[in-house]
């Protein structure tokens, strides 16, 4: 047995020792090729010794590998022919040797031909030892088809979207068919349900599934998987391994049917594959030197990365009177990495438009108040990628939807105060209903109907009833209002005394006089909760300027005003922001309300989606439910809303809510791409 052993031992140097006569065969065989090229015959010597060398090694390898095969785990199809193949290859190299070596001239006309089929062996030995290492496809296998792309990690499939990449690239060269080490086949359901000679793979061991066991061995363990010298598992691979069987290691599941925690949450979002155009443009280009933009920005060039170790760019040229054909010219070294453009109440005019031809990347192009024509738009047609441009304020036509209509990534386009007209838009928007045309029609500047009326209450939440008031200016008018959220008119509720309401309730209100038009409605929510709460945790503190209370101020149950400074506000400038409320003790909760501020004059604009985990122990969170809100169209209101998330009756201790802000203002705003606010002042469960 110990003979034995040691003799598998030995054959362990075969990976390491294959190699050398094939190099060597070939050194030879381009030694031989320059020496008769040369025709220098002093060669010889060292052609022979190469072919010596090269027997020997063929031997050693071929001892080596014979053995190696006894260990087993092997396709035998394949073994046999790799094996054989082997044989012929050391015997042709040997025989060779003593070819070169001969002065028999008959003889020596057999050397060529020799050396040429020991080539040829070689490759086909090499060849068969491939498929047996790699897979008998190995060659020609396309492997950048066989790579996962995810798009929607929530609906892919866990084993085929997930965890078989991670067997493929860790543990399958070991374990397929034709190399089936340890008689385990991982390639497929039915080799990784069978197991192999040391069991199932889920079988437990030592508290933890054989598979799990082998992967957490210490890395010196013989047993330890994959072994010592191959690449091994991430500590993300690992935690994905270990949550697909702790799920009882399904085939057909998707990730959104497994229970997660919030770790999970952020590995599993990781393998989301980015198709959006800056993930592609971000591919082609490359990083630009910080030594660039500082150079730019010391010629007056606003320019800055959309964010942290991405080299594509943003520019801006906003309200450039005198340096725009200068500036332009000197970023189009990077021209390719600037995505968004703002050449906005700039003098830029069809004189210059070619200059902004190398900017072949943007996805966003405001030119809004700017001397072009339709000449112009011949240029931007050419923008592949343009997704947003804005033409707002300029003397373009009808004829711009002929130029537009080729763009196929556009989404956004602004003509308010253009020569576009309606009739034309409607008859654009049949054929091109995704392009979102932002318009202001004919009829946008009536006559000045009622004020609203104007709801009064002490807070906008309470435990157990309220007292509401209408209020109007107005004399010979009627208030009518709606207590179940729809629009009020002339059918609804005549307001006469206040009333009280003891439910979470959105009340709606308008003025209506004889002879006059409606008011617009006020409308306002009113919430109820019944929930204490231990503790609030933010992830990140507010702006210094807009704290208020911090975490308490999101459960005081207090509105702010609209006046922002007022105290009652937390404030984060050009970021998202999470809050985690602790309760009492394990509740149900089936809605969730945030209490937010827009007010685009000051750079505050709504959230623009929210996000809601809830947790049993405080640790382990689980998504609920996502949201997109919609983003504010252009407007200088200042205005509060409450926007409320219905979700599965759940228990839980712990809540968490990610409120997402939208980083930018707009391109309608009159300092596009600074970074914006999103203001929060209440948060109720219920």
């Amino acid at each position: 047995m110990s003979m034995t052993f040691l003799a598998i031992q030995i054959g362990h140097f075969h990976p390491l020792l294959v190699h050398l006569p094939i190099g060597i065969i070939l050194l030879a065989f381009a030694l031989e090729i320059y020496n008769r090229l040369r025709q220098k015959p002093s060669g010889d010597e060292m052609i022979l010794f190469a072919l010596g060398i090269a027997g020997i090694t063929a031997l050693v390898s071929l001892g080596t590998g014979w053995l190696l095969g006894e260990e087993g785990g092997f396709d035998e199809d394949l073994l046999f022919l790799h094996r054989w193949m082997a044989v012929a290859f050391t015997v042709t190299t040997i025989l060779l040797f003593f070819l070169k070596r001969t002065k028999s001239k008959p003889i020596q006309k057999l050397y060529i031909p020799t050396f040429v089929l020991v080539l040829i062996l070689v490759s086909v030995t090499g060849h068969y030892g491939g498929n047996m290492t790699h897979g008998e496809d190995y060659l020609f296998r396309n492997t950048s088809s066989a790579e996962v792309i995810i798009k929607d990690v929530a609906e892919a499939k866990v084993q085929k979207d997930i965890i078989h990449p991670i067997l493929e690239a860790k543990c399958i060269s070991c374990h397929n068919q034709g190399k089936i080490k340890g008689g385990l086949l991982m390639s497929s359901e039915t080799g990784l349900l069978k197991g192999g000679d040391s069991g199932s793979l889920f079988d437990t061991v030592l508290e933890k599934p054989l598979l799990l066991h082998r992967m957490h061995l210490p890395m010196e363990d013989e047993e330890h998987m994959p072994p010592k010298g191959k690449v091994q598992l991430t500590s993300e691979e690992l935690a994905l391994v270990e949550w697909w069987v702790a799920n009882g290691y399904c085939f057909d599941c998707k990730t959104k049917d497994l229970k997660t925690s919030e770790r999970l949450e952020v590995i599993l979002t990781s393998l989301e594959e980015d198709d959006s155009p800056h993930a592609l443009i971000a591919k082609e280009v490359e990083a630009v030197p910080a030594a660039w933009l500082q150079e730019m920005k010391a010629t007056g060039i606003t320019i800055y990365p959309i964010s942290d170790k991405n080299p594509l760019l943003i520019a801006t040229l906003f309200g450039e009177q005198k340096q725009m054909k200068t500036k332009l010219k000197a970023l189009e070294d990077y021209a390719e990495n600037i995505v968004e453009l703002n050449l906005g109440n700039s003098k830029f005019n069809d004189t210059i438009a070619d200059l902004i031809a190398p900017f072949k990347h943007l996805t966003k192009l405001q030119l809004q108040n700017t001397a072009i024509t339709n000449k112009a738009l011949a240029v931007i047609k050419k923008f592949e990628f343009l997704e947003s441009l804005n033409l707002y304020g300029t003397v373009v036509d009808n004829t711009v939807f002929t130029f537009v209509k080729n763009i196929a990534s556009l989404k956004s386009l602004y003509l308010y105060q253009t020569k576009v007209t309606n009739e034309e838009i409607e008859k654009f928007q049949i054929d091109f209903p995704d392009i979102a045309i932002q318009h202001v029609p004919k009829d946008a500047f009536l006559a000045a109907s009622l004020s609203p009326p104007t709801i009064v209450a002490k807070t906008a939440f309470f435990k157990d009833s309220l007292k509401i008031a209408l209020e109007n200016t107005f004399e010979d008018s009627k208030i009518f209002y709606t207590l179940d959220g729809t629009q009020p008119d002339s059918t609804s509720i005549i307001y006469k005394a206040p009333f009280h309401i003891s439910a979470s309730t959105t009340i709606q209100a308008v003025v209506m006089k004889e002879g006059w038009e409606t008011s617009e409605v006020s409308t306002q929510k009113f919430k109820t909760t019944s929930f204490d709460y231990v503790e609030v945790a933010l992830n990140k503190p507010p702006n210094e300027k807009y704290k208020a209370q911090e975490g308490k101020t999101l459960v005081d149950l207090k509105r702010g005003s609209k006046n922002f400074v007022d105290g009652a506000w937390l404030g984060y400038e050009g970021s998202h922001f999470s809050t985690t409320l602790t309760l009492k003790e394990n509740q149900e909760i089936s809605s969730i309300s945030v209490g937010a501020l827009s007010a685009p004059t000051n750079w505050i604009f709504f959230p623009v989606g929210l996000t809601i985990y809830t947790s049993e122990n405080g640790k382990q969170f689980k998504r609920i439910k996502s949201m997109k809100l919609p983003k504010e169209e252009p407007n200088n209101d200042v205005s509060l809303a409450f926007f409320d998330m219905k979700i599965p009756p759940t228990k839980a201790k712990y809540v968490k809510v990610e409120v997402k802000s939208q980083l930018k203002n707009p391109s309608w705003h009159s300092t596009p791409g600074g970074s914006s606010w999103v203001f929060v002042d209440e948060i109720i469960l219920n």
